[in-house]
């Protein structure tokens, strides 16, 4: 079928259901008929309607051969923030993702260049290769460039491991990983590759780009390949993606441990230790449209690891003879039987100490390529370049994106770096894609592979006008992902210390749920964008809390909490009031992950705005208690408790009330503590935390109210 004719069915579904007066109010009518002729003609675009206003301001057209971010038509379809109806309602329909493919594929074909002219076009001395990337059209706000919507590449995908299937939002334009009335159940979140002719060029400095790489290569896309003879001039097209994903944690553990080794070849080249089944499958493409890679829902996000039919475990050694992250929590006995050393109150010294068999975990994580299979093109180019995929822990904040948040943080200024290390995403990476893969796809020379960047240069004309919201959604590509690798989140480095020679899946914690358990309670240490549990447990020295998890997320007011922990509370022993918390010694993710404990119900809804605020917030209440200057000094103290505060806490003493009128729209709730001694009481798993100083905080965006003790409130400006 034509690809004209695919467009005009979906127009026709869409016209009756307020698109058709939508778009009519750019002159564009979706029901004019021949279609082609008013997809091409130029239109008289409002960009202040709801939606538009970061739609490039060179676009004029419902389609601009080639060039998704002009093509009007497709903005509309496939920006998540066009919601509204020419009259204010809400749209109730949308595009299935197979249909924005369709209509991407009609930009890309309409025009029919030849292989010819895209070599005209790259430069007749170019190198072209036939290059995979994950791809996706965002708003403004979360392009490298932020002059305007446009569809982002990255030839790094990164799909999330989950415990439901798959869910696509048409509203969204992409995937959700909630699973309605199961608030311990995560969604599998795939990632969309696309073949491209791409060339290969020099990078240049610019939005997106980090120091060096003028000097590194970069594959930049040309022109979408598909099916059929209405992709490139003379070609009929037969374009398949194929895949690989390994996981191999448990061997390379074994392979890593020298004179310790207890499992050798060939049973380490088997599942458990070797698992590349199962793990990944290609989505029903009448439904979403080519190239979606989805990980295979499992029941649970961790288990057990069986070697024909047996439990599988190591011998683990003492702790001064082993640095690799991995649950050694569970003890094999000789008669085959399980003890669960979280239960014991010297696991800490029984795990030092060593000289016992640890039950081993799998998880279903993985790293791997996609490639392109293309006969055609593959004679006629010759360079085929494999994308690098990731099957990747769950993003406990979906609509926050690491990039944005190192952004953001540099146009703060903070006195001085407020997170333990270096913030970075993995879009800011330069390192190799792993080239011990099967199939060699990757070389270490290849540095430009986690770059996220757009076909072309932002607009001339400068940037687009009005608001452009982030999308409410989760990302599959680079720059949303962690990028300080030891061991990471997303994906780990191999390499001496901070520095990385490739990426790999296989030195991330064994299973994820340890790198979890590390990166949440160190106040984001990595740092990432995570959960910050630092307040669940005992304080931690220069490690304080940074983006504080709200009483609600932490389980204080009823519901579960994200972890299945509970965070502190102040109770009173022997007359005197001290924080009980849970003792970090006895948390065990894997274990809450095994009991399908973990959620990110809550976290979940939490904007990148509020992410920031959070951030900002905490900052202002450590300096209202004179611990601005530094991490040592924020680390004196820690939290009690916290809460967004949606109206007036009509608990204040009268006299504060009027005080209380004078904070702005957005208030949080803060209670603070100074401490001093920490102790075990009867209870093993439990901490109590000497309490030197107790203060509570309302803090609005310009002002706050502190209570120190029992002093009376006072309003003070926001530091």
């Amino acid at each position: 079928m034509p690809l004209i004719d695919e467009v005009q069915s979906l127009c026709e579904r869409l016209a009756p259901l307020g698109w058709h007066d939508l778009l009519l109010l750019h002159g564009l009518d979706i029901q004019a008929r021949p279609l082609a002729e008013e997809l091409s003609k130029v239109l008289a675009v409002d960009r202040s309607v709801k939606g538009f206003e970061d739609f490039s301001l060179q676009g004029t057209r419902a389609i601009e051969a080639g060039n998704p971010a002009r093509s009007l038509l497709y903005h509309a379809l496939a920006s998540p923030n066009v919601l509204q109806a020419a009259n204010g309602d809400a749209l109730t329909d949308f595009a299935t993702a197979a249909e924005l493919e369709t209509l991407l594929n009609y930009v890309y074909g309409v025009a029919l260049p030849s292989l010819e002219a895209l070599q005209a076009q790259a430069g007749a001395n170019a190198t072209l290769g036939l290059v995979v990337f994950a791809t996706e059209y965002r708003p403004r706000a979360d392009t490298p460039h932020h002059q305007h919507a446009d569809l982002c590449f990255c030839r790094t995908g990164i799909a999330r491991v989950g415990t439901a299937p798959a869910l696509y939002d048409p509203q969204l334009r992409g995937f959700t990983p909630f699973v309605e009335a199961q608030p311990q159940a995560m969604r599998v979140i795939p990632a969309r590759f696309g073949v491209y002719v791409a060339v290969r060029e020099k990078g240049q400095t610019g939005p997106g780009w980090v120091e060096g790489d003028d000097k590194l290569d970069f594959w930049r896309p040309l022109h979408k390949v598909f099916n059929g003879t209405q992709c490139i001039a003379g070609f009929d097209l037969q374009v398949d993606l194929q895949a690989f994903h390994v996981n191999e944690k448990l061997r390379q553990f074994h392979l890593r441990r020298d004179q310790e080794a207890d499992w050798f070849e060939p049973d380490i080249s088997q599942p458990p230790f070797v698992q590349t089944q199962a793990l990944a499958e290609w989505a029903d493409s009448q439904l979403y449209g080519p190239g979606l890679c989805i990980p295979v829902a499992k029941p649970r996000l961790v288990e057990p690891a069986e070697y024909q039919g047996k439990p599988v475990s190591f011998s683990v050694p003492p702790k001064a003879n082993f640095d690799y992250i991995i649950n050694k929590r569970y003890q094999l006995l000789d008669d085959g039987s399980i003890r669960d050393l979280n239960n014991d109150p010297d696991v800490e010294a029984i795990v030092e100490a060593g000289n016992y068999r640890a039950l081993h975990f799998i998880d279903f994580t993985a790293e791997g390529w996609v490639k392109a299979h293309c006969p055609a093109l593959n004679a006629a180019i010759g360079l085929n370049v494999a994308a690098y995929s990731i099957l990747a822990a769950p993003d406990f904040y979906p609509a926050c994106g690491q990039a944005q948040l190192g952004e953001w943080a540099q146009e703060q200024g903070f006195p001085e770096p407020i997170w333990y290390v270096t913030l970075q995403a993995l879009s800011e990476r330069r390192v190799a894609g792993n080239p011990d893969l099967m199939g060699g796809h990757f070389v270490l020379e290849d540095k430009s592979i986690t770059a996220v960047l757009t076909a072309g240069a932002p607009s001339e004309q400068g940037q687009t006008v009005g608001d452009s919201a982030s999308a409410k959604r989760q990302s599959c590509l680079a720059d949303t992902a962690a990028g300080t690798f030891s061991p990471g989140w997303e994906i780990a480095g191999d390499g001496q210390g901070f520095v990385t020679k490739y990426l790999c899946a296989y030195l991330l914690g064994s299973p994820f749920t340890e790198d979890v358990r590390i990166c949440s309670a160190a106040g984001g240490y990595w740092p990432a964008v995570t959960p910050d549990s630092a307040r669940t447990f005992e304080p931690h020295g220069p490690k304080p809390t940074i983006i504080p998890l709200t009483d609600t997320e932490i389980g204080l007011t009823g519901q579960a909490s994200w972890d299945g922990l509970t965070g502190p509370r102040l109770i009173t022993v022997d007359g005197r009031q001290v924080v009980e918390c849970t003792a970090y010694a006895y948390s065990d993710y894997t274990r809450n992950a095994l009991d399908g404990q973990l959620s990110l119900h809550l976290t979940g809804q939490t904007s990148q705005a509020e992410y920031q605020q959070r951030i900002l917030a905490m900052q202002s209440a450590y300096a209202a208690v004179g611990a601005g200057g530094s991490r040592f000094e924020q680390g004196k103290w820690s939290v009690l408790s916290f809460t967004p505060v949606d109206g007036v806490d009509w608990a204040l003493p009268r006299a504060d009330l009027k005080a209380w009128s004078l904070l702005q729209e957005q208030v949080f709730f803060f209670r603070i503590y100074r401490y001093g001694t920490i102790s075990t009481p009867a209870d093993y798993t439990k901490r109590h935390i000497e309490v030197l100083e107790l203060v509570e905080l309302y803090i609005g965006d310009e002002s706050l109210l502190i209570k120190r003790n029992d002093q009376p409130w006072q309003k003070t400006p926001r530091g």
